[in-house]
């Protein structure tokens, strides 16, 4: 099993307090590091963006279903 397969594992079944304690962690060593943290805190308007960008998305049926999307990126990645 891989590194990556292995930490998906076991956030699989960590509660959320524990998530959220290892997503602080993971930023904590950008800012270490210098770098960007790659994924910011969305603000109100960005998320309403990113809703409304979907829906129209959904709309227009630019959408794959989730399990066939899950499903393709196992087979892509051999997890």
């Amino acid at each position: 099993m891989s590194t990556l397969e292995n930490t998906i594992s076991m956030l699989e079944v960590l509660p959320e307090t524990d998530l959220i304690k290892i997503q602080d962690y993971a930023k904590s060593l950008f800012k270490q590091r210098g770098a960007e943290y790659p994924f910011p805190l969305l603000g109100e308007e960005d998320i309403i963006k990113i809703a409304e960008t979907s829906e129209r998305q959904i709309a227009n049926g630019e959408c794959k279903n989730a399990k066939d999307f899950l499903s393709d990126l196992r087979q892509e990645y051999g997890i």
